[in-house]
Order: structure tokens, then sequence, then C-alpha cells
């Protein structure tokens, strides 16, 4: 299994130090980075700095770039989907430099008022357009599963219709857990549906209350079922912990708690 882990641009230089002594271990095959856009020009070069040491010194880790998400970066929005598209693109130049692959991306909010159909014919454009730009650098762009039904790319259907519709190679799939949980699919029923576009994995835990971005074991998700179901369609991509955590070595004990499911995959639940 191929594990992952997050840093958002908020960590410390110490923090980083911290990274590099686990990313040493050989346990991670990659990590999950942000584009600082919003943050004060010094932070925005410190948090590019330490990446860039991080992947100079681990040329062989796989860095993914999470795209800038929420209300204000939203391509759902008739009145910003431009605006948005320019900062997701700068996104793209940003992390060319780690020769990064693949993009995690929020589609964004709808107006629940209106057809999602609407929302739909929308979205296949602007996606086409994003791809292409993407596709320049050789990099896939990844729609990511919504826990609400307020936001784009909620059910394993819609998300396979945006897929169809776009007709671009380089649209794939990432699962997020944590949001399967919370909607009215659970994680099997997208894996099924959307295996053959699956190329990433965001694992965290929650009660099915909200997004808890909790340790695997302190919800109530059925890892052993997740398990059960990647090893049906032979995943091999990326397995990344998006889970809270205040000191950096405790993802070392969540990638423990990974491999205990791992181990119990061959076993229906």
């Amino acid at each position: 299994m191929k594990k992952c882990f997050t840093i958002n641009p908020f960590r410390t230089d110490a923090d980083f130090l911290e990274f590099d002594k686990i990313l040493a271990t050989n346990i991670f095959q990659g990590i999950e980075i942000f584009y600082p856009y919003s943050l004060p020009k010094e932070a925005q070069e410190k948090y590019r700095q330490n990446i860039e040491k991080l992947h100079h010194k681990y040329p062989h880790i796989e860095v993914v770039m999470h795209l800038p998400y929420g209300k204000e970066n939203d391509l759902c929005n008739l009145d910003r989907f431009r605006e948005t598209m320019q900062i997701l693109q700068e996104g793209i130049v940003y992390t060319h430099q780690f020769q990064t692959k693949k993009l995690t991306l929020h589609l964004g909010y709808v107006d629940e008022k209106r057809e999602r159909s609407f929302y739909l014919d929308h979205i296949v454009p602007i996606l086409q357009q994003l791809c292409d730009y993407a596709q320049k650098y050789e990099m896939a762009v990844m729609i990511e599963n919504m826990p609400g039904s307020a936001e784009l790319g909620f059910s394993p259907e819609e998300i396979l219709t945006i897929i169809t519709k776009t007709a671009r190679k380089n649209l794939k799939f990432i699962l997020d857990t944590g949001h399967a949980h919370v909607s009215r699919y659970e994680n099997p029923a997208y894996i099924q549906l959307l295996g053959p576009y699956l190329c990433h994995i965001h694992f965290s835990d929650n009660d099915q209350s909200g997004d808890q971005h909790k340790r695997m074991g302190l919800g109530n998700i059925d890892f052993k079922e997740v398990f059960y179901e990647l090893n049906k369609i032979d995943y091999q991509e990326l397995h990344c912990l998006e889970i809270i955590f205040h000191k950096p070595e405790e993802v070392l004990e969540f990638a423990m708690d990974m491999d205990s499911y791992q181990e119990s995959k061959e076993i229906k639940p």
C-alpha cells in the first residue's frame, strides 16, 4: 500500500523538520500539498521553500496538489467562476515545480432552487478548459466527492455523469471517505461505480454527524469494507491520511491504523 499525508500551509519550520524525519522512514510514498495563494507573500515563500527542500531530498515522493476550494473558489458561482479558474490555473503552474501529476478539485456550491442539470451543463465546459490546461503540464484533475447536496459532485452517479460528459482522459476521481460517510451514499457505492477513474483517496473517520477528519477507528466508518472494495478493483494508488494532527509524528501512528485495516482486505465484512 502506498501511503500519503497532507501538509497544510500553516505548518511551521519545526514541523517540516519532523516531516523530513518521517519521510526518511520510507513509510510514506506521497504528500499532498496546497496552493497557499491567500497567505502573505512571506508565508507563501516559506511554505514553497519547505516543500521544495522535501522534494529535493526525497525525489521519489509523489506530490499531489489540493487546489483552492471553498465559497471563495467556487466554479459553480456564476459571478466568480472565471476568477476561480484563474486561481486554479495559477495553482497548476505553482505545483509544476514539484513534478505534480494529480490535482484535487472541489467543484463548488449549487443553488438548490435550480435544477442540478443547470449546474451540470455549466460545469462541463469549465472542466474541459481546466483539464486542457492541466494536460499541458501532464496533470490529471480529480473530482472529489462532497458531503452535502448543496455541493456539486455529491452522488456517485452525478460524478460519473460529469466525467462522461466532460470527455477528457485526464479527468479522474478522488474518494474522500469522510465525505462519503456524511452523505447519503457510503464509500462502497463510490468505489463500485467510479473505480475505473479512482486515482487518489483521502482517509479520515467521523461519526456521520459531520466531516470531522478523525483518526481511523475513532468514528464509525467501516474501513474493512472500504479495503475489501478497493482490493476488488486492485487499487494501487496513494492512500492519503487527511486527519487532523497536532504533532507531525502522529501520522506514523495513523499509518499503522491503515495497515491494520488493509491486512483484512480480502475478508468480506
